[in-house]
């Protein structure tokens, strides 16, 4: 697999913002280096919102192009945060993003799990956010084609167990076929045993086994009722385990190695091309709160167990 990782710190609750000590390039640098050692390049993910009326928000990581090297590459994410729907304005900040950044691109994702209702850190709480997500992508793909750009377009989303859930119809609807033939990839957000707990190892529906689970049913059944096919191949985009309200540093690095070699196994049959891991860094480790401990890193970005965990994984299971 290619693998990637969130190098900030701010992250969304279900509420709002955690934020901490501000980002220091510096250390995040050292840190990226030292999970490249032996494996090529690792993928950047980095975060912005399109606010409406052409505006856009500071970027998570502040300034993520610094990041960029002549190998390394951004996986951009922008988040749709407009109370009202636009689409001129929408389509041509979008234009406008790929033609200033579109050089450090390797990616880039529109919108931020729209089929996330009712929450803070989703964008499916805004309206038309299906109208966003469809001109969105069209537009992103047409303004890359225009300029020969080899940049991945594509859309993410947290897996869907209600079977009322119009989300995937839509997607799966006749007026999303230019969309569709539009995406080079989808993106899947989950982080099983934190905000569900799972049962002990060796039980029934133990991590191993809801790692399982749920990457077959979002492709079997949520994909297949968005009529997207096998040949477009799965990003997970967001997954990890936050150490916050009493849990182990130990049981982090275990629970990340379980869930990157379950992907791996199931790679071939499910299309599963890259796993990028949230987050490098604590927002804040003396915040129990587990919103603040995502972390391979403590906020003064000495490493936890799974730091360590991670780079011999990037190493073992990277593309050579």
């Amino acid at each position: 697999m290619t693998f990637g990782i969130y190098p900030g710190s701010v992250s969304g609750t279900d509420t709002g913002i955690a934020s901490g000590k501000p980002d220091n390039p510096a250390s995040i640098h050292y840190s990226l280096e030292e999970l490249e050692k032996g494996a090529g390049t690792i993928i950047i993910r980095g975060y912005i919102q399109y606010l409406g009326e052409g505006k856009l928000s500071a970027e998570a990581p502040e300034n993520i192009f610094q990041y960029a090297t002549k190998k390394r590459k951004i996986d951009l994410v922008l988040c749709y945060r407009s109370e009202k729907y636009n689409q001129h304005d929408w389509t041509t900040t979008i234009r406008q993003l790929i033609q200033r950044s579109g050089g450090k691109l390797d990616s880039i994702q529109v919108t931020e799990e729209p089929n996330l209702k009712g929450v803070f850190a989703g964008d499916g709480r805004f309206e038309d956010i299906e109208k966003a997500l469809h001109d969105g992508v069209v537009t992103a793909k047409n303004e890359i084609t225009k300029l020969n750009y080899k940049i991945k377009v594509g859309f993410n989303a947290v897996p869907s167990f209600n079977p009322t859930d119009k989300f995937w119809g839509i997607i799966g609807s006749e007026g999303y076929h230019s969309f569709r033939e539009a995406l080079d990839y989808i993106g899947l957000d989950f982080f099983p045993d934190v905000f569900r707990r799972v049962a002990e190892d060796g039980q029934p529906n133990d991590l191993e086994e809801s790692v399982r689970n749920v990457l077959g049913y979002f492709r079997n059944v949520n994909l297949q009722a968005g009529k997207i096919p096998l040949t477009i191949p799965i990003h997970i985009t967001e997954n990890g385990w936050s150490t916050g309200e009493g849990k182990s540093y130990e049981r982090q690095a275990f629970v990340i190695e379980k869930v990157i070699r379950t992907i791996q196994q199931s790679k071939t049959k499910l299309n599963i091309a890259r796993y990028e891991l949230f987050g490098l860094r604590d927002v804040d480790t003396s915040n129990a709160d587990k919103f603040y401990q995502f972390g391979l890193l403590k906020d003064d970005y000495s490493a936890k167990p799974a730091f360590y965990i991670f780079c011999k994984l990037i190493n073992e299971l990277s593309e050579k």
